[in-house]
Order: C-alpha cells, then sequence, then structure tokens
C-alpha cells in the first residue's frame, strides 16, 4: 500500500482500503474487481485502482458479479445508509436476497463484501449470517473503526471474503486495521498473517475453528489458534510478531547525553538544540516551557534528538515517593530537544499504538507501580535492564478519558491554588494598601465563589439535584421540597416512592432503546407488549425492575465494549445491593397501591428508611450523569467537511430551560425534534419511541413521555416529570412503536 507523499501519517481510510486490497490479491487470483451498487459510493472508488462498475441496483450487481466471478475476485460495495438506512432487523433484505441468487461458479471463486461490522457481530443479523453460509464460507475478515468519511468515526467496517462451501476447508484469517501507522509495516505484518495456519500477530490472528451462523463474528484475539509446538520458541531468524506484553516488547530505548557533550549555544542560535533536564519536567506530565526554567541549549546532532512521541521520564525517585517519575511525551512544539540522561531516560515506540493507548501508558509509568522496578537507598534508581520486564496494561480508551478527566480536573485545581497563592503573597507588596485592598477583596472574589461551588459538590443532594437526567432530578428536588416541610411526611414518602419508580423507568426504558440498536429483545419488554395489546394493565415498577434484572443475560453475548453504555446498565441491574434497597422500596409502594399504608406513628421512620435507600440508589445511578439526555433542535450538514452541526437541549439537572449546546457529529442522520443520549465518546443514541419529549396539554410544560396503554387506535403515554397523561391519536406513533416491538 502506497504511502503518502511527505511526512504526514496515512489515514484509516488509506490503511483499511490498502489492507483489503492486498488481502483480495494474495487471496484470489488477481486484484479484485469492485462493483458499487445503486451508483458509484466513495469507498468504491477508495477501494478500487480503476474506475468501479457501477450498477444501478442489487439485482444487476448480482448479475454483474456473477459474470465476473468466472474471471477474478469480485468486491462488492454499497453506501453504508443503503445496506442499514435505519437500523432495523429487515434492512439486509436486498443483501440476503443477492446471496441467495449468487452462486459461486468454481471452488476458487472468491468474494468480497463490504458492510457494516454490526452484520456480523448483531444478534439482530444472524439471518444474514446464516444467508452467507448457506453458499459460502468465510475465509478473511478486515476489520477498521473511522475509515470512512460517510460514516460515523465510531462505526466499525468488515470487509469479508468469501469462497464456496463446497471448496477444501481452510482457516479463517481475522485483520483489524489500526487508526495509525505505517503502511508499509501493515502491509508486511497482514502478508505474513495470510501465510500462518495459526497464531496471531500485533493486529490479526487466525481463528481457530470455522464461523458457526449463530455466532457472532467479532474481532476476538483469544480464539486464536495456537501455533504448533515447533514454533512456539522461534529463533532468532524468524520473525513472528506477536501482541506486546511487556515494556521491552513495546518500547526501544533512545540514547541520552552528557550535559556538557556537545558545546552550549544561546537561545535563538543557527543549531541551538534544547537540553532537557531533570528539573525541566513538571508534575502535570508536561515540561517546563524554555522561558520559565532557565533553559540550556547546545549543538546537539540530529541523529541524537528526540522525536515527536518519545516518552521522557526522571530515573531517579526518594524513597519516601507516593507516585511513579514525571512522565511526559515529546510533543511537536517540543522540539529540536535532546535528553540529559545522568537523571533521565528515553523510550521509542517500536511500532505505532493507538493515542488513547499511548497516554494509558504515560499515567501507568506516572503511577507508584515502578516504586518495584527501582533500586537503590535513599535515592532510587530506575534501570532500562529491569524495566524492559515491565507488564503493561492493555489499551483501555474508557479508563484513558477517565483519566484525563481527573487530569483536567487536577491541573484546574492547580491553576485556582496558584491563584490564590500569587494574589496572598501580592497582599503586602503594593505601596497603595487601599488600593490593594480592593484588589484582593474583588480579586479574591472569584476564587471565593469557585470554592463555594466546588464545596457544594460535597452535598449528595446537590448532585443529583444539578447533574442527574432532567426527570429525575426535577423529582428529587419535588422530594427535597417536601421533606423540608416537617409537618407533611406523607406527601414527602409519596413523592420518594414515585421517585424511586420513576429512575427505574428512566434507566429500564434508555436500556431497552440501547439494546434495541443492538439487536437484542429483553423478555419482560415483550410481555409489556403483549399486555399493552391485548389491552391489559400498565406497565409499573415491576416491569421496570425486571427489564433491569434480565438486561445482562439478555447482552451477554453482544461482546460489548467497556465504554459502551450498555455496560452500565447491565451493572446496575445485576448490583445486589441495588436489588436489596429496590425490594424494599417496591414492598412500600405496594403498600401504599393496596391500602397498607404507614399509619402516623410509623410514617416518619418509613419515611427515613424510603430516603436512604433512595440516596443509595440515586447514588449508584450516577453513571446517567456522563450519559446526558439530550434533545435535538437542528442538526446542520456540511458535504464538504462531511461534518454535522448539532443543536440540542441538554435536559440534565432540575430546570427545564436551558441554552443551546452544540456539538459536531461525522453522521448527518440525526432526528431533529428526537431524544438522544450521548456517550462518552460524544456519540447520539436515539432513544425514540421509547422515549419522546412533547408538550404537555395539562401543565404545558416541555416533558418526558413513554407508553402507558393503548385504547382502540389511540396511544396514552405518560410524563415522567408529573405522571401526567397525553392521548396521541397521530398513526405514526403507533408505528413506531409497532416497529421496535412496544406493540
Amino acid at each position: 500500500m502506497a504511502e503518502p507523499a511527505g511526512n504526514n501519517a496515512p489515514e484509516p481510510s488509506q490503511l483499511f482500503f490498502g489492507s483489503a486490497l492486498l488481502a483480495g490479491a494474495c487471496l484470489g487470483s488477481s486484484t479484485p474487481a469492485i462493483t458499487s451498487v445503486a451508483g458509484t459510493h466513495p469507498a468504491a472508488r477508495l477501494l478500487s485502482q480503476e474506475e468501479p462498475i457501477a450498477t444501478a441496483g442489487w439485482e444487476e450487481a448480482a448479475a454483474v458479479a456473477a459474470a465476473r466471478l468466472r474471471e477474478q475476485p469480485v468486491v462488492l460495495v454499497a453506501g453504508m445508509t443503503d445496506v442499514m438506512p435505519d437500523g432495523s432487523p429487515d434492512a439486509d433484505e436486498p443483501l440476503k436476497a443477492v446471496l441467495e441468487r449468487l452462486e459461486p461458479p468454481s471452488d476458487a471463486s472468491l468474494l468480497g463484501l463490504l458492510l457494516p461490522a454490526s452484520l456480523v457481530t448483531s444478534r439482530r443479523h444472524q439471518g444474514f449470517r446464516a444467508s452467507v453460509a448457506r453458499r459460502w464460507r468465510p475465509i478473511s475478515v478486515i476489520y477498521s473503526t473511522g475509515a470512512l468519511p460517510e460514516v460515523h468515526p465510531s462505526e466499525q467496517l468488515a470487509l469479508l471474503y468469501l469462497r464456496s462451501c463446497t471448496a477444501k476447508p481452510r482457516a479463517v484469517h481475522v485483520f483489524r486495521v489500526p487508526r495509525t501507522g505505517r503502511g508499509t509495516d501493515l502491509e508486511q505484518e497482514l502478508t505474513q498473517l495470510l501465510a500462518q495456519p495459526s497464531g496471531s500477530t500485533a493486529h490479526g490472528y487466525v481463528l481457530s475453528q470455522p464461523w458457526a451462523a449463530e455466532a457472532n463474528w467479532r474481532f476476538d484475539p483469544s480464539a486464536a489458534a495456537p501455533p504448533p509446538a515447533d514454533r512456539l520458541e522461534p529463533d532468532a531468524s524468524t520473525e513472528v510478531e506477536r501482541p506486546a506484553r511487556t515494556f521491552g516488547d513495546l518500547f526501544e530505548r533512545v540514547r541520552t547525553i552528557r550535559k556538557d557533550a556537545f558545546p552550549h549555544l544561546s537561545q535563538g542560535a543557527p543549531g541551538a538544540v534544547r537540553l532537557l533536564r531533570f528539573r525541566d519536567f513538571s508534575d502535570t506530565g508536561t515540561l517546563v516551557p524554555a522561558e520559565e526554567n532557565d533553559a540550556v541549549w547546545a549543538a546537539i546532532p540530529q541523529d541524537r534528538q528526540l522525536q515527536a512521541g518519545d516518552i521522557v521520564m526522571q530515573s531517579v525517585l526518594h524513597e519516601s515517593a507516593t507516585r511513579g517519575p514525571a512522565v511526559a511525551v515529546i510533543a511537536p512544539e517540543d522540539l529540536p530537544a535532546a535528553l540529559e540522561g545522568s537523571m533521565n531516560l528515553a523510550f521509542r515506540l517500536k511500532q505505532p499504538v493507538e493515542e488513547h493507548h499511548l497516554r494509558l501508558l504515560v499515567a501507568y509509568l506516572n503511577s507508584a507501580v515502578l516504586q518495584g522496578y527501582t533500586a537503590g537507598g535513599t535515592i532510587r534508581r530506575i534501570q532500562w535492564k529491569v524495566l524492559q520486564s515491565l507488564a503493561l496494561p492493555a489499551p483501555d480508551e474508557a479508563l484513558v478519558d477517565a483519566l484525563d478527566d481527573l487530569n483536567e480536573a487536577r491541573q484546574r485545581t492547580l491553576a485556582w491554588h496558584r491563584e490564590a497563592t500569587s494574589l496572598r503573597q501580592s497582599s503586602f507588596t503594593d505601596r497603595d494598601r487601599e488600593g490593594a485592598r480592593q484588589r484582593i477583596i474583588a480579586e479574591g472574589r472569584v476564587l471565593r465563589l469557585r470554592v463555594e461551588a466546588a464545596s457544594q459538590l460535597d452535598d449528595a443532594s446537590y448532585i443529583y439535584r444539578t447533574t442527574l437526567p432532567y426527570p429525575i432530578a426535577l423529582r428529587w428536588r419535588d422530594v427535597e421540597a417536601k421533606v423540608s416541610v416537617d409537618d407533611e411526611p406523607g406527601r414527602a414518602y409519596q413523592a420518594a416512592l414515585a421517585t424511586a419508580e420513576i429512575l427505574f423507568c428512566y434507566c429500564a426504558l434508555v436500556a431497552a432503546a440501547l439494546a434495541y440498536w443492538e439487536g437484542v429483545t429483553i423478555p419482560r419488554m415483550a410481555a409489556v407488549r403483549s399486555r399493552l395489546t391485548s389491552g391489559g394493565t400498565a406497565p409499573g415498577f415491576g416491569d421496570w425492575v425486571a427489564v433491569l434484572q434480565e438486561l445482562p443475560s439478555a447482552v451477554r453475548d453482544l461482546g460489548l465494549q467497556s465504554n459502551h453504555p450498555l455496560t452500565e446498565f447491565t451493572s446496575f441491574g445485576a448490583d445486589q445491593d441495588v436489588l436489596a434497597a429496590r425490594v424494599r422500596l417496591y414492598g412500600q409502594r405496594n403498600d401504599e397501591a393496596h391500602e397498607r399504608r404507614a399509619d402516623e406513628l410509623d410514617l416518619p421512620g418509613a419515611l427515613q428508611t424510603a430516603l436512604a435507600d433512595l440516596r443509595f440508589l440515586l447514588e449508584r445511578a450516577l453513571f446517567l450523569a456522563d450519559l446526558p439526555l439530550a434533545h435535538v433542535t437542528s442538526v446542520r450538514w456540511d458535504a464538504l467537511r462531511k461534518r454535522a452541526s448539532v443543536d440540542h437541549h441538554r435536559l440534565m439537572g432540575d430546570h427545564p430551560i436551558v441554552p443551546i449546546s452544540a456539538l459536531e457529529q461525522d453522521h448527518p442522520g440525526l432526528e431533529v425534534g428526537s431524544l438522544y443520549v450521548i456517550d462518552s465518546e460524544r456519540r447520539f443514541h436515539l432513544l425514540r419511541p421509547f422515549l419522546t419529549r412533547q408538550l404537555c396539554p395539562r401543565c404545558r410544560a416541555w416533558s418526558t413521555f413513554h407508553l402507558d396503554r393503548t385504547q382502540k387506535q389511540d396511544v396514552l403515554l405518560k410524563s415522567l416529570e408529573h405522571g401526567h397523561p397525553l392521548t396521541v391519536k397521530d398513526p405514526s406513533t403507533r408505528a413506531a412503536l409497532q416497529h421496535v416491538g412496544l406493540l
């Protein structure tokens, strides 16, 4: 695969499509013919070295592919939104129909399909995989994320290469193209992988067993077939890459420089290179700016200088240190630079890694884990020969995001501390005492207000009221207001029980919406649908609890990434302490509904028990603060930049009126007027029709509604905020509820 001109790294699309073409050429008799379905799509142009074959639709594409397969490999390419226009379970029907008709001309025929990865990983599309398996057998899959500008950068693509089921069975080679790296290195690795009968490389593996149609065809290196016994210990001449596990696997040492090895220069002199010393490291993972630390400059040759992406760190720790050494990643703006080596070490990656993985490794080195890799007495040194055996953490983007948030919070509080210290130290240096007094009072006011605002976050009630989704935060504010009135414990008790039910209702419906888009139906939701369709009772507390309890088993086989929103809801549903609190609150709610109310003497104690359980549940549900509820108000698509500007109301906290927020997305298909949750990667997840935002006809306030029951052809909704009903006669609402299986 060709490298781009200049020093620019290849884009993810270049890496993916270059790897895809190489795999096709290695597996087939020649370079594949690219056939574009219903027009010429960007992906077809990226894949094809010549003008792709454009067809009018699936039927013509099937005919062209059938003819071409007799002569050369064929790759079918459709627009991603054409293959899965709305995520519905029947969106893959045209492709399934093509595969039903497309018979392999011979055992040597090679067919490629460029698909959204969900078609080969989602349970919803198991039928598609069954259609593939009737006549074809997967022999290689190339995965990539963010390779197509027309889809969201978090969406995963898969290029599936197939041979006839009657062909001689062979191993399945699975490869995931990283977002960054050198094209020539990936080409060499992929060629090596395709030649292996078993084992793995840094970015791929050979599948131990052929895939079954009912299986999840996701990227799973743990499924790799082990290499034969005679290859477990390769000799030095055998170049077999393996996933990096220790520091020495991933990094090589960079030579450092003695302080006086090269003549010193003044800053700005021709050829002046900054010589980084022990004192040039800050506590915040960066280098102290040259102008702030009496920097040293020297005439250092190019081959002894650092490069962007190198890791530099202090190699000396005091025995009383509670953290690791100061560590920094060299940024382009830090160059030219070299590292003085008496008390420092420098390392360079042997192979590219994801940017978030590099940040995780830096945080790991800065932790106390290196205390066990030092030698010496009071002053302890970190030695390279010992460091090479340090086990490294696996890539974890969600953990990196959390660490970044902590680091940002630390940086901000340190800035406040420096500002307060500077203001205090200047108190008596100004000759104008009255002017100094006024300045300190005025400038100190902002600092005091910051501290007061931050201190409120030690109050759990304030956190619930300001950071949880609007329907829950508003209900909690109502509880607080009624608890503050000492002579009305009954109203406060009712409000606390209602808030618990709304918390479970919101979590269950959001989880059901997320599960729907992953192709999963939660059994209790099917029971609710049956009851609603037959005109039975409205769903209640018990249903919402059951949905969350069934969720972990329902999504167990999806192979969700740790940062997927559903993982938080599954943890919440499986938490035994949450279960115990829920049982108590559900029992109290049942007693109130069936005339077994607490009397005046027992009511204060019952209220305190309910409040304690409710506070505990809200604390465990604080993950909702990281999944903002959003109402999209406008979407503006820029066709040139392939970016959408999304205006939305961020419905968090107890106030219904909030300013417009804006985010940029790479996907134009967001619905104006619909509710979404936004995850940690700023992806929007649609909640319609499980939850909708509409104007309440009773209180005239914008409210969050969910399905309550049906009445003939009318749909009756219910507000989470106030319990107000809303009758909807619009047939499209019923159709949407039927589409997702709620009716």
